[in-house]
């Protein structure tokens, strides 16, 4: 029993609660800066390859769909959030952006699709980011821990 739990701690990376490790704003921060990059480093690599391969296909739809990364434009507070929403990509934006894709095409009937996926990939990853917080924190425990499966039962009586 002893030794299971090792395993699934070292698997999933450090246990719920404890202060080792890197910390919880260095893996939110490789999961801002690729999608799924802080789940992975928590030791939770197919739910990290999952998000990674998710958000892309979002991204890359969104770009051959046409759509439009919004630029960033204080005097229209939409567009600035639309902006804000997509950088939430990491990676896939900032290359996006260097390799000049995703200038959009209203004309294009998948235009508005194509930059709703834009949007919704940035929106997800972020998402994405905190729940790599809570697992680095310890706010959520792991599928191994019978305790915070427990605990998550009660709580929803």
């Amino acid at each position: 029993m002893v030794e299971a739990r090792a395993g699934a701690s070292a698997r999933h990376g450090p246990r719920a609660g404890s202060r080792e490790g890197w910390g919880p704003l260095l893996y939110s921060g490789l999961g801002l800066m690729v999608p799924g990059l802080g789940h992975m480093a928590l030791g939770r690599r197919g739910t990290g390859a999952v998000f990674l391969v998710s958000i892309g296909l979002l991204f890359v739809s969104g770009i051959r769909m046409e759509g439009e990364l919004f630029p960033f434009e204080a005097a229209a507070p939409l567009t600035l959030l639309a902006g804000l929403a997509e950088v939430g990509s990491g990676a896939f934006y900032v290359a996006a952006r260097m390799l000049g894709l995703g200038t959009g095409n209203p004309e294009a009937p998948t235009y508005e699709y194509g930059y709703a996926f834009l949007i919704v990939a940035g929106l997800l990853n972020m998402l994405v980011v905190l729940d790599a917080w809570d697992i680095a924190t310890g706010a959520k425990g792991s599928a191994d821990d019978p305790a915070s499966t427990d605990e998550a039962r009660s709580a929803a009586r």
